[in-house]
């Protein structure tokens, strides 16, 4: 029996060595050690013990930038720039304003603005201001109504001003529940236009959007990063979303990894640079209501054994002729610690659709498993590696972007927990982009109909066409060359002209239109209805600088 004991507490201790989980754990969050106060803003840690909520404010714009609309009573200015109402609430008091012409050039009493505040608010207080304070061009009388909708049944009168001596204005009223504010101007004078450069709209509760930051945390050692987790209350009509990054420096600076993308799902996972000792998080609360969510606690899980304790991946040749097919050769360096899980699997998310080739082990061809899907190729290795080695991956691809990243992460059968591969950064690319040279001929590329002929008998056999194109690199990646989008579209026609079918209808950066993402036409009308026999017209079109650009091609439905 004692033998037994012995044995069991062995194995215990062993398991727990092999599953080192630990996890950053913030349950209160007003404490210095814990708060990045310069980049929080308008967020609540300190009110109530372990709650992080939406601050309380009167000061705050609740116009600012949100939405607004304007009927002119009569004649509008005939300078399109004069009667653009984003103008009211863009910030700007200067050089940026709205004329409502005088009566003598066809003004009328009567012109109304509404803004949409773009949430619920109790509103208090609205300000005016007269392009550089000139009193002749002031507000002269105005009635300001506050609502949840903008029909006069969901609007309540708040305030109204019957002759109004200065520049800069401010309505004062009984804080009322709103979504849109309406203003309506009662006199407009008869020889000089009402000229107003801004709208500001006050009032009380929680503020829209409340951003808590928290302070850069050091872990024991360098980990791999799991599961992001919150426990909060979140009313109807509130969100919270957390993003996290890490470094290797104690303070954030470039080589630290951007923050991740945001999400609002508790435990789940996010990329972050990894193995890394340095973390931390974000939280953003918003409401479009008048209650505000609250989070209780933050866990942020991770291992202190990694897949591998480091890794350094490469693409070659990096600089290739956008478009045109060629091998890849995708190096991972990689070396571990003795308590390293090992690399059972590795995923390669593909920015174009790819070809696997074969995998290398310090330059030795290995039998692997893989699949092959639209945005990536998952490889299984035959057994798990845990020693020092250079893993090379070759790839056939057309690289379409101006950037084709192949971000790639590793995993062990052990723990499902994937890690980030690392990637040195260079000028922002990362050295596992391909990065293309040479301008394409035409943005549209391709074009081909597979199956041709097709059979859309229901029999399950070409039952679909499949259309496949490229669009060429239209700003991308966004981060760096903008974020230009074009229309497309894929019609279908018959030979004599009528439209059939609209696929695709959308606008798109640059993209492949390929494998998992063709356009699959079923043989089906508009209405539902399987077509006739014969020769059909397929027709592809993007909108660009040059009028547009057409692919013409023809399909074949037989029976």
């Amino acid at each position: 029996m004692r033998i037994r004991t012995y044995l069991l507490i062995i194995t215990i201790l062993s398991v727990c060595n092999i599953f080192p989980q630990s996890s950053l754990i913030d349950t209160t969050f007003h404490l210095p050690s814990q708060v990045d106060s310069v980049n929080s803003f308008s967020v609540d840690y300190k009110s109530t013990p372990g709650s992080l909520q939406i601050e309380v404010g009167e000061k705050e714009n609740l116009a600012l930038k949100r939405y607004a609309f304007i009927s002119f009573g009569g004649t509008p200015p005939a300078d399109t720039a004069r009667k653009n109402p984003f103008k009211l609430i863009d910030g700007l008091k200067t050089g940026s304003f709205v004329e409502f012409p005088s009566e003598n050039v066809g003004g009328r009493s009567g012109s109304y603005i509404i803004i949409d505040l773009q949430a619920v608010r109790r509103v208090k207080r609205v300000l005016f201001f007269s392009l550089g304070g000139n009193i002749n061009t002031r507000v002269r009388a105005y009635t300001i109504y506050a609502g949840m909708d903008t029909t006069g049944i969901g609007m309540e009168k708040v305030y109204v001003e019957p002759d109004n001596p200065v520049a800069n204005p401010e309505a004062v009223f009984t804080p009322v529940t709103a979504r849109y504010v309406k203003i309506v101007l009662d006199v407009i004078s008869t020889t000089s236009s009402t000229v107003i450069s801004e709208i500001e709209v006050y009032g009380e509760g929680y503020l829209p959007v409340g951003v808590f930051v928290s302070s850069v945390r050091k872990l024991e050692k360098n980990v791999n990063f799991g599961a992001f987790e919150f426990e909060a209350e979140k009313p109807t009509g509130t969100q919270i979303y957390y993003s996290v990054r890490t470094g290797d420096t104690p303070a954030v600076d470039s080589t630290w990894s951007p923050w991740s993308d945001s999400s609002d799902v508790s435990n789940s996972f996010y990329t972050v640079y990894e193995p890394r000792g340095y973390v931390q998080y974000k939280m953003r609360l918003e409401t479009s209501t008048l209650e505000t969510p609250k989070v209780h606690k933050v866990i942020v899980n991770y291992d202190t054994n990694n897949v591998a304790y480091n890794t350094d991946a490469y693409i070659s040749p990096q600089y290739a002729q956008i478009l045109s097919e060629q091998t890849f050769t995708l190096t991972i360096d990689c070396t571990f610690n003795p308590n390293d899980y090992g690399i059972d699997t590795i995923v390669v998310f593909t920015p174009a659709p790819s070809q696997f080739q074969e995998l290398r082990l310090n330059g030795v061809k290995q039998t692997v498993q893989y699949t092959i899907l639209g945005d990536r190729i998952i490889i299984v290795m035959g057994t798990t590696l845990k020693t020092d080695a250079k893993i090379e991956i070759l790839l056939k691809t057309s690289p379409y972007l101006a950037i084709n990243p192949f971000r790639t992460i590793i995993s062990s059968k052990l723990k499902n927990n994937p890690q980030r591969v690392n990637s040195k950064v260079t000028d922002q690319v990362d050295a596992w982009s391909i990065i293309t040279v040479g301008v394409p001929e035409k943005i549209v590329i391709g074009g081909k109909a597979t199956p041709n002929p097709f059979t859309p008998n229901g029999d399950g056999v070409n039952d679909k066409t499949k259309i496949e194109f490229f669009v060429g690199n239209i700003a991308q990646p966004p981060s760096i060359l903008g974020k230009e989008l074009r229309a497309v579209t894929v019609k279908i026609y018959d030979t004599t002209g009528k439209l059939i079918r609209d696929l695709l209808d959308l606008r798109t950066s640059a993209y492949a239109y390929i494998a998992e993402n063709s356009i699959e036409w079923d043989g089906r009308d508009e209405s539902g209805k399987i077509v006739r026999p014969g020769l059909y017209i397929y027709q592809i079109f993007i909108n660009s600088d040059n009028g547009g650009e057409y692919v013409t091609r023809t399909v074949v439905v037989s029976y």
